[in-house]
């Protein structure tokens, strides 16, 4: 998990929100856009200066601070219930009611906590971050963001993922240096179907 924490979750609340649909971007009904909206660079580029002022306005942040910028600023943005089904895979039609939803539960929980987790450990200075501009994903809904972030000993390189959707573009998923969020959580949730069952996500 350390290894996803500091590859994936870095940047990925700059991305202000998370698709809802792993396929609406191809077969669900959208909406025009109106006459002005964000572009998705441009909604990296404002998480990112709402990043650097919370580690700048808020230095030597208790993790209990941390956990709760994360919740109020971050957490409505993103659809954990596609991330569920996403990373069930095909075990997701075999779970119960309450079996998806204490797995969402969880999903939520790890993801949130790793983003906390990695913004209590950041540091001044803080990492350069340049964000390319937009390009075309494969279909006409869709849209991906290169963004390079440097410290002084290392580089990253994240791809954020989106769509259009009925109430303008989210993200669907992120990768660092390859490494996918959503592919992370698919191969931890299938191995402990496979050791635990279904209601492991119930303990």
């Amino acid at each position: 998990m350390r290894t996803i924490t500091t590859l994936v979750f870095s940047l990925v609340f700059s991305s202000l929100c998370l698709a809802q649909t792993a396929n609406q971007s191809s077969t669900g009904a959208i909406s025009p856009e109106p006459y002005y909206v964000a572009t998705p660079d441009q909604l990296i580029r404002q998480g990112v200066n709402r990043l650097t002022g919370f580690l700048i306005g808020v230095e030597n942040a208790s993790p209990e601070a941390v956990r709760e910028f994360v919740e109020l600023e971050l957490a409505g943005f993103f659809d954990f219930d596609y991330m569920t089904r996403w990373a069930a895979g095909p075990f997701h039609r075999r779970l119960s009611d309450a079996q998806k939803a204490a797995m969402t539960a969880k999903m939520k929980d790890m993801f949130l906590g790793a983003v906390a987790q990695h913004l209590g450990s950041q540091q001044l200075p803080l990492s350069r971050v340049e964000v390319y501009p937009a390009h075309p994903g494969p279909t006409v809904n869709e849209s991906n963001v290169l963004a390079q972030v440097f410290t002084n000993n290392s580089h990253m390189q994240l791809n954020f993922r989106f769509y259009w959707s009925q109430s303008g573009w989210k993200v669907f998923d992120v990768s660092a240096n390859g490494a996918s969020a959503v592919a992370f959580y698919r191969r931890y949730f299938n191995n402990l179907f496979r050791r635990y069952g279904p209601d492991a996500v119930l303990r």
